[in-house]
C-alpha cells in the first residue's frame, strides 16, 4: 500500500487538511484560518453534529475535533446526482467504476486521522428525520451556493436540527456594498459551479425562507482559494476575481435556530 505522502498526491482535493506525520492535503479551499474566524462553539461534547455537503470533511474532522459525540457528514457519491449547472461538464466517474473523488479524498483523510466521521451518500435535499434523525448542531459551509434550490434544501436541513444550525456561504462583496439591506442575489447557471450567489441580507433571509430564526450573524471572512483564474474569467468579474486573487472567496455566517410554527404549536 502506498504511504500516505502518495496516497495524497495521487488524488485532487477540495479541502486542505492536516494528516498525520505533517501531510497537508492540496486543496483548492483553505478554511483552517477561517475555522479559527467563525464562532464554532468551542466544545461540543456530548452533542450529535451533521456537516451537509462535506466534500473532503475539513468541516466534518472539525467537529469531531470540538469534541463532538457524533459526527455524521453527507455528500454524494455519484456526481451527476449534484445540481450541475447548463453547460457544465462533469465525467461520471461511476461508469468508470469509481466512486467519486470528493469519497475516495475524505476516504483517506479519514483513515489517516483515525475518525469516527460516519460518512453517507446522501442529497441536502433527501434530509428528514426518517433518514439520519435529529442533530444537536447542524453546519452547512459552501453549500448554497451549489443548489439550484437552496431555500428547499434549508427546509430539509431544519427537519433534522433539533437544536442550532450554521450555515457559512458564499456572499457577493459588491452586492453587499450596494444593496446592504435589501436581500438580493445575482443567479449564474451556465457553465459554473455555483447557482445563487446571494449578498449577506440574502443569505439572511434564504434562511429564514428555509424556517429558521437567527440568532446571530456575522460581516463577511475570507476563505483561502488555491485555484488558477484563466485571463477570461478575470476580465468577466474583475472586482470579484481581484478579491478572489487577494483575500480569497467572500463567505457569510449566520447561526439560527428553528422557528417554532405558531399555528402547529396553538
Amino acid at each position: 500500500m502506498a504511504d500516505l505522502a502518495e496516497q495524497v498526491a495521487a488524488l485532487g482535493w477540495y479541502h486542505t487538511i492536516e494528516l498525520p506525520t505533517g501531510v497537508v492535503t492540496p486543496g483548492m479551499f483553505d478554511a483552517r484560518r477561517a475555522a479559527t474566524k467563525i464562532p464554532l462553539p468551542a466544545s461540543l461534547a456530548g452533542k450529535r453534529c451533521l456537516d451537509v455537503g462535506t466534500a473532503d470533511g475539513f468541516w466534518a474532522f472539525e467537529l469531531e475535533r470540538r469534541g463532538a459525540a457524533e459526527v455524521v457528514a453527507i455528500d454524494l457519491v455519484d456526481p451527476s446526482r449534484r445540481d450541475v449547472t447548463i453547460g457544465a461538464h462533469m465525467r461520471n466517474p461511476l461508469a468508470e467504476g469509481e466512486a467519486s473523488r470528493q469519497a475516495r479524498a475524505f476516504e483517506v483523510a479519514h483513515r489517516a486521522r483515525g475518525s469516527r466521521v460516519d460518512w453517507r451518500n446522501l442529497s441536502v435535499y433527501d434530509l428528514s428525520p426518517k433518514t439520519v434523525g435529529e442533530f444537536d448542531f447542524v453546519f452547512m459551509g459552501s453549500l448554497l451556493v451549489h443548489l439550484r434550490d437552496p431555500v428547499l434544501a434549508l427546509s430539509a436541513v431544519r427537519t433534522v436540527t433539533r437544536g442550532e444550525f450554521m450555515s457559512y456561504d458564499a456572499i457577493s462583496p459588491s452586492l453587499s456594498i450596494l444593496r446592504p439591506r435589501t436581500p438580493a442575489a445575482t443567479l449564474s447557471g451556465v457553465q459554473r459551479a455555483d447557482w445563487w450567489i446571494p449578498n449577506i441580507a440574502g443569505l439572511r433571509r434564504m434562511i429564514e425562507a428555509g424556517g429558521f430564526e437567527i440568532i446571530r450573524a456575522g460581516g463577511v471572512t475570507f476563505v483561502k482559494h488555491r485555484g488558477h483564474l484563466k485571463a477570461r474569467q478575470l476580465l468577466r468579474n474583475p472586482f470579484r476575481n481581484t478579491m478572489l486573487r487577494l483575500g480569497g472567496i467572500a463567505q457569510s455566517w449566520v447561526i439560527a435556530r428553528p422557528k417554532i410554527d405558531q399555528r402547529a404549536a396553538g
